[in-house]
């Protein structure tokens, strides 16, 4: 998916960090002055450029892209029609030579054009994104995960088609494929905030932490409690810890269509990747006992179609299967 080098690196090459930062300053006027419609050719160009700029270790030059990135941010924020040049962030991302602000900037970004590119254009780029993202820094590749994850939610919650098995069927190195599918297996187990604790599970553990005369006195006033009303909502779901919780979500909060959707698709495809069954089995376990009946009925599909071969003497897949009893 990464081209040999950028147009937009090379178009800094040479230039001092004076006249890059006198460069950013006439892009920044540009963007001023650009209407909206005309937005998103203009963002093409000058994007790319803008965060690649971030390799200058000149704090001007720095200031100058943040006040670009912070214009930018602005206008396109409330317009999720006007399109970020996806493909060539993903070039500069992937340079070998990348210095790390500029990738740290570029996948936020990458992030914010897949929310906005075609479906074709999600669909046949994200099981792209999967190469090599086991060496990639463990936040970026929550990041990278989550943006597959959602396309395959809102792409192949019903079907997929033959091609984009392919293209997941083609991720082979065995780091990125295991990191998928715990990812995947992650997802399988997630359950939204309201399903773990409604108002009353709440309030029963909180009337176990505290005297329960003082809980009817304060409920309403006391700080601590509102903290650990809080502490409570925000418990992990079952079968995962805190931070895998937090890894499928990410900021977003996942309403159960979102998490019904999602896993669907991470079904379709895991079954069509043609893997082992005993990478596989635990998500299918854990999709048969999930709270939605859509997925209870897949998983429990999954599992007779898929893992009736199963070696349940294999040592990775028994200890993968404790973790899940703990």
């Amino acid at each position: 998916m990464a081209e040999p080098a950028s147009s937009s690196s090379s178009s800094l090459t040479g230039k001092s960090d004076g006249e890059i930062e006198e460069m950013l300053d006439r892009m920044l006027t540009r963007l001023a002055l650009c209407d909206d419609p005309k937005l998103q050719p203009l963002l093409s160009k000058l994007l790319p450029i803008t965060i690649s700029s971030l390799s200058s270790h000149s704090s001007a030059v720095r200031n100058k892209v943040l006040e670009i990135l912070s214009h930018l941010n602005k206008r396109v924020k409330h317009q999720p029609e006007i399109g970020l040049p996806l493909l060539e962030l993903w070039n500069i991302y992937s340079e070998a030579n990348a210095a790390p602000m500029v990738r740290n900037f570029c996948i936020v970004y990458i992030e914010m054009a897949f929310e906005r590119v075609p479906t074709e254009e999600k669909v046949t780029l994200a099981p792209m994104l999967l190469v090599n993202v086991s060496k990639l820094p463990l936040q970026h590749q929550e990041i990278i995960l989550r943006i597959v994850v959602k396309v395959i939610g809102d792409c192949h919650s019903s079907r997929i088609d033959d091609e984009v098995v392919a293209k997941y069927r083609a991720v082979s190195d065995s780091q990125d494929r295991e990191l998928f599918i715990d990812f995947c297996l992650h997802t399988i187990l997630y359950q939204p905030t309201s399903q773990r604790f409604g108002t009353m599970d709440i309030v029963r553990v909180v009337c176990k932490t505290i005297d329960l005369s003082s809980f009817r006195r304060n409920f309403c006033y006391d700080e601590s409690l509102k903290g650990l009303v809080h502490l409570c909502s925000r418990q992990c779901s079952p079968g995962l810890s805190i931070s895998q919780t937090n890894r499928v979500s990410g900021k977003q909060s996942l309403d159960r269509n979102m998490v019904l959707t999602r896993k669907l698709g991470v079904l379709n495809v895991i079954e069509n990747m043609e893997l082992a069954p005993e990478l596989v089995y635990p998500l299918y376990l854990a999709a048969s006992v999930d709270f939605q009946d859509p997925v209870i009925k897949r998983g429990e599909e999954l599992l007779r179609k898929k893992a009736n071969g199963t070696n349940l003497d294999d040592v990775n897949l028994m200890n993968k299967l404790f973790l899940l009893f703990n």
